[in-house]
């Protein structure tokens, strides 16, 4: 198994492997997964489906409108008016518990900001959720690109998200970096081509061993450090 990134003193890499990271949004930048979670639930009650902690695990990634028409077996229109009513859920219980980014994430964006590299965020959330959540949580100036579910035909692990985040930052598959917290996440930046980094906020290290490395915090992370480990 996979040893943790943790603490790890080691001379900074003078040239970056790397000429752009690629992040996912839900666990692994903003602390959304359990009012996700709480909306999904209330969305599938509405439809006579029980959801447990464990059946959303595998929906970690999947696009809104898939989940919606191979879960609720919905057609086009009536998944339209379920998505509708999940953001309504999903904005409700925000409100009323707020949301914050992951800790130290605002601290990793700032520190990536010094180095010469393009920043993206790649999310199946749709944008509406994604423009709520970033504007609450004031992490939007971060990103050159932004890649959401509706602009690609296949869900996470298909790679597709990635390589269209990519290509909107002018860069090869192999210049990118991935930072996931899940497990389809993963795959889908191992299948197009990228280096993966995971962190464990929301799943345990031995989900994740698929990732290149694993980080259980972004604390004390030291960018040029994380490379060097990546890129061997």
């Amino acid at each position: 198994m996979k040893e943790v990134y943790k603490k790890q003193m080691i001379e900074p890499t003078v040239l970056l492997p790397f000429k752009g990271v690629i992040f996912d949004m839900d666990g692994t930048l903003i602390e959304s997964t359990e009012a996700d979670y709480l909306a999904w639930k209330q969305l599938f009650a509405d439809y006579q489906k029980p959801l447990s902690y464990e059946d959303y695990f595998p929906l970690l990634g999947a696009k809104s409108a898939v989940v919606v028409q191979s879960r609720l077996l919905l057609n086009e229109e009536q998944a339209k008016i379920a998505l509708a009513k999940k953001l309504a859920y999903f904005t409700e219980i925000v409100s009323q518990s707020g949301i914050q980014p992951v800790p130290f994430a605002v601290k990793l964006l700032q520190q990536l900001q010094q180095y010469d590299l393009k920043i993206a965020l790649a999310t199946s959330s749709r944008r509406e959720k994604m423009k709520m959540v970033l504007k609450l949580t004031g992490l939007l100036p971060y990103f050159e690109a932004i890649v959401t579910g509706e602009e690609v035909k296949r869900s996470k692990p298909a790679p597709d998200i990635f390589l269209k985040a990519a290509k909107k930052l002018e860069l090869q598959p192999e210049q990118c970096l991935v930072i996931e917290d899940a497990i389809n996440g993963i795959k889908a930046a191992k299948n197009a081509g990228m280096k993966c980094i995971a962190i464990t906020t929301t799943h345990p290290p031995e989900m994740l061993q698929e990732a290149d490395l694993i980080i259980d915090t972004y604390e004390a992370v030291n960018f040029p450090n994380l490379c060097g480990l990546v890129a061997n």
